[in-house]
């Protein structure tokens, strides 16, 4: 059978070591009848226990929850339909010129470095 284990004291914590009745709904840490805190949902008893870390975690999330604005979805407001600018006119061709040699990169800026062992 399992025992509570709450921690108790103030100077010497131990476990509490009383006969558990109950698991915590949320962490399943085994709760006597003193440390199991019912669960209630609009003022009925919903029949689930937490310990009181994971019940004061539970009201601050809630209270936290309720306090944050609901934000509804927006529906997609349709797009207006603008017209077009129309195309540019392909401008005249300029003469071609000669392409110009692509510069040789320097060997130090290539980025790779070549070892070549030598025998002693």
């Amino acid at each position: 059978m399992d025992t509570c284990t709450v921690e108790t004291g103030l100077l010497r914590k131990a476990p509490c070591g009383h006969t558990a009745v109950a698991k915590c709904a949320n962490c399943e840490r085994p709760l006597c009848s003193k440390h199991a805190i019912a669960q209630t949902n609009a003022g009925k008893k919903t029949g689930a226990f937490m310990c009181a870390e994971c019940n004061a975690a539970n009201r601050a999330y809630e209270k936290a929850a309720a306090r944050a604005p609901q934000a509804a979805p927006k529906p997609a407001a349709p797009r207006p339909s603008a017209p077009r600018p129309a195309a540019p006119a392909p401008a005249a061709k300029a003469p071609a010129q000669p392409a110009a040699a692509p510069a040789k990169p320097d060997e130090d800026s290539l980025g790779s470095i070549d070892f070549t062992p030598s025998k002693k």
